[in-house]
């Protein structure tokens, strides 16, 4: 029943899992997408192979037991638990897999700080260039889909996604423009709103809102202060931010930022990503993902395993050295020296080619 672009769900065992659980069946249902667990275990000084595989078992035993409810209404789940930085694990699954989007926890709504700076919930969400769902309570239900835009690019991004968001939560759909302080003199005031009221209704003409009731907004003030307020009433806030940068992925936008921290409801952030780069970050994921698990083979002495992994590794990235020795070391564990040592030398030559005169 489900389409086979998943949705990732960073999960924790702790006092966010009954949100993000309730977030991700919610997600599943609506937008039929398969679902990925995702659990990291922190590294432990000391700790042997099979110490490590054992506390990999028992959290996926813990954690299948929570997955009933998801299971009974249909959705296909998966696991992925490791011996990872949360985030990272996170981050790198959702490249791999080609995830849609990253369900994770944002606090419950009754703390007075929400939002936790240096949190893997922030982490996630300032590494990611797929959309995040930061859970906070339920999922909205009975609730309007807030989304500010400020017709940029990314706000336009927003736009799409918090309409697709309210047609599947069934929900209304309030678009909000807020015109800075500075703007608000006395004659311009009204030319401003009306001027951007006529943007946003021309931008919604482009859109499909069939079966949406939406409201538009042009207000005045702080525009993170006014959002945030709006949020309290909201059931989703969705924010097109920034777009992506690999150079500095973490850069959200002061809005954004604001809002992530001290909103009350759930809120969706989206990225703008060039597909060109969606796709080399999946492929240089998924050439990374298989060269660490031949490594992993190699280590335990399971090279007949490691080879077809790291010979396809090799294929992809013929210019990696690093990646032809590991192939040229489970030739070498399965007896098949010549090509062994063929591959050695492309290394060596690679090698040579790039180091600096």
């Amino acid at each position: 029943m489900t389409d086979s672009i998943p949705v990732i769900v960073a999960l924790p065992l702790d006092q966010q899992t009954d949100d993000i659980l309730t977030a991700a069946l919610e997600l599943g249902r609506r937008l039929e997408r398969p679902l990925v667990m995702v659990h990291a275990l922190e590294r432990r000084r000391l700790e042997g192979d099979q110490a490590q595989a054992a506390r990999v078992t028992e959290a996926k035993e813990v954690i299948d037991r929570r997955l009933g409810p998801l299971r009974a209404a249909g959705l296909e789940v998966r696991q992925e638990v490791a011996i990872r930085r949360s985030a990272d694990l996170v981050i790198e699954t959702a490249q791999r897999v080609g995830a849609e989007l990253i369900v994770t926890g944002g606090g419950r709504p009754a703390t007075v700080r929400r939002w936790l700076v240096g949190s893997v919930a922030e982490a996630i969400v300032r590494a990611a260039s797929v959309p995040v769902w930061v859970a906070r309570g339920t999922p909205p239900a009975g609730l309007p889909v807030l989304c500010p835009v400020d017709l940029s690019p990314q706000s336009t991004l927003g736009l799409a996604s918090a309409i697709r968001m309210a047609r599947a939560f069934e929900a209304s759909l309030r678009v909000m423009t807020v015109i800075p302080p500075e703007d608000q003199q006395a004659k311009r005031d009204v030319k401003d709103a009306d001027l951007a009221r006529e943007r946003i209704e021309k931008l919604l003409g482009e859109q499909d809102v069939d079966g949406v009731d939406v409201s538009v907004e042009v207000v005045g003030g702080v525009p993170a202060e006014v959002i945030v307020d709006a949020a309290d009433d909201a059931g989703l806030l969705v924010i097109g931010s920034r777009g992506f940068d690999p150079l500095v992925p973490d850069w959200l936008g002061p809005v954004t930022s604001r809002a992530l921290r001290y909103s009350r409801c759930s809120m969706l952030t989206v990225r703008e990503v060039d597909v060109d780069l969606s796709r080399r970050e999946h492929a240089i994921a998924s050439l990374a993902h298989d060269y660490r698990t031949a490594r992993r083979l190699l280590d335990l002495d399971r090279a007949a395993e490691a080879l077809p992994i790291i010979e396809s590794a090799a294929e992809r990235a013929p210019a990696n050295a690093e990646i032809q020795d590991a192939f040229a070391l489970a030739l070498e564990r399965v007896g098949r020296h010549v090509e062994a040592r063929g591959r050695r030398e492309i290394a060596t030559i690679i090698r040579t080619r790039i180091v600096p005169d």
